[in-house]
């Protein structure tokens, strides 16, 4: 294999829609890539990614490694066809780690069906600030432990399934309040503290990649850069200390966290000369071209450069191996609607009554239903729009009016509300409120007005902790059984439980 197919090799990107077009036969064939990753913008159903998946290998005249986000909860890009998991911190709600260990089954194993290779998960970012808007119900748990014990099962249902792992974000990125996708979080913990609670996990699970991402320690680090262009974290620490010597695949080279601070061609040179073993572009064909060919004329004249590339595309190359270990028979058949019915079970259990006051719940009568408007709060996940199905089929059953009001309320809209509500008894559906000073108020107004309040926290747990809530639910996700199980629960389940 040649130096210039080498290169090809350490490249992941992402293709701009769902079908092999034009642009996509372009970049395909300057790039030449190693990895393949799928957003939502190139599925529609299990028919139309399996054609997808198999025109790109005949393209190319091989088949890339086949990426995607599949952590389940609000990062989940396989939905229509294919069995949705709930979150990772949903999964942790449920008090049973073989629970994180049959959701990594069902999603390999349908991963695997349709021609999925690799999937960039589990997320082992221990949350353990409540303020973190990009991370939440994503990561298993606030508790190393609990982090270390979910991500685990969940790590082994995949491989048993026969798909590669990869343990995200190097070195941690559940303590800061920055998203890597905007901007260069700064983690300012000490090297200890890093070593006793961030890369605990990273240390823990087996798995043959990692992904670091874009946020500067500097208790590591004596440059103020991104650690995937830190040569003193990704070669120093993980290869010679840490003795990691499995596959690290870079966080999107297009997010904020470290395109704010260098050009792509820079971004690209730098990241493989510190120690990255793989590139992602998960977008813009035209900057995928623009860095292959960049780097094709830098390992002419850089013997430094091609030595690092052929050493990464060998690493790489050992997980071209272990997808041929584990292909699929031509002929598998998957019992989809067997993995929905108990995924369907598993995100029943999820559902948590967090707070119960004088056993309130389940509920005979409500007055009044306030929702927040639904909205795509952190650029991982896929837009959403409208009100969730829990709101409506609960206006509908009790026969009461639905409010739907703003994430940034005003005074005027506040006051307006809170005359409505005032004496009565009220439910609200929440989505990460706790992170939006506005809705906290407005929230502490409603409980100290309504004559009984409900809360349904469908993201985040933390909107429960509001002052005044003194009734809650906890769903950590709103897939379409969470928010059945979220009706049983307020209209027919009555026992109390907690939150971890």
């Amino acid at each position: 294999m040649d130096l210039k197919e080498l290169t090809g090799k350490i490249f992941m990107i992402g293709l701009p829609s769902s079908e092999i077009n034009d642009p996509a036969k372009r970049v395909l064939e300057v790039v030449r890539p190693g990895s393949v990753i799928l957003f939502g913008r190139n599925i529609k159903d299990r028919e139309q990614v399996v054609a997808f998946i198999r025109g790109i290998t005949d393209f190319l005249g091989y088949k890339p490694l086949i990426a995607i986000d599949q952590e389940g909860g609000i990062v989940t890009r396989l939905t229509k066809g294919f069995t949705v998991s709930p979150s990772a911190m949903a999964l942790a709600s449920t008090e049973n780690p073989n629970n994180a260990y049959r959701a990594g089954i069902i999603l390999g194993s349908e991963m695997k069906a349709v021609g999925i290779d690799w999937n960039l998960a589990p997320v082992v970012d221990i949350n353990n600030n409540s303020q973190n808007p990009g991370i939440g119900i994503r990561s298993f748990s606030r508790d190393k432990d609990t982090v270390i014990e979910y991500a685990s099962k969940f790590t082994v249902g995949l491989r048993e399934s026969g798909i590669i792992t990869c343990l995200k974000h190097f070195p941690g990125i559940g303590r800061v309040v920055t998203d890597p996708h905007l901007d260069m979080p700064i983690l300012n913990i000490s090297r200890d503290e890093i070593y006793r609670t961030e890369l605990a996990p990273f240390l823990a699970i087996n798995s043959p990649s990692w992904m670091p991402t874009h946020i500067h320690v500097p208790a590591i680090q004596t440059s103020k850069e991104p650690i995937t262009v830190s040569r003193e974290v990704l070669t120093d620490m993980i290869r010679d200390e840490l003795k990691y010597e499995g596959v690290l695949i870079a966080d999107d080279l297009n997010m904020g966290g470290v395109s704010n601070f260098y050009p792509p061609e820079e971004i690209a040179l730098k990241t493989l000369e510190a120690g990255m073993d793989m590139i992602s572009f998960c977008d813009n064909t035209e900057k995928q071209i623009q860095v292959r060919k960049f780097l094709d004329g830098k390992i002419v004249e850089n013997d430094k450069l091609a030595e690092r590339i052929s050493g990464a595309a060998g690493r790489i190359e050992n997980l071209f191996r272990q997808r041929k270990e584990t292909e699929p028979p031509a002929d598998i058949r998957l019992e989809f609607e067997d993995n929905r019915v108990e995924m369907d079970r598993i995100s029943s259990e999820s559902v948590r009554i967090r707070k119960n006051r004088s056993n309130l719940i389940p509920l005979n009568r409500v007055d009044n239903i306030f929702a927040v408007k639904a909205a795509r709060l952190v650029l991982v996940e896929d837009t959403l729009q409208g009100i969730h199905m829990a709101v409506t089929r609960t206006g509908e059953f009790l026969k009461c009016p639905i409010t739907v009001y703003s994430r940034e309320i005003s005074k005027e809209e506040s006051a307006s509300l809170l005359k409505t509500a005032a004496g009565k008894r009220n439910i609200i559906f929440t989505e990460n409120a706790h992170l939006a000073l506005s809705q906290v108020e407005f929230i502490e107004k409603l409980a100290r007005l309504s004559d009984d309040l409900v809360l349904i926290a469908l993201r985040n747990p933390y909107d429960a902790d509001i002052r005044g809530i003194e009734n809650a639910i906890c769903s950590f996700g709103y897939s379409s059984s969470q928010q059945k199980e979220i009706l049983q629960k307020l209209f027919i389940k009555s026992n109390t439980e907690t939150v971890k």
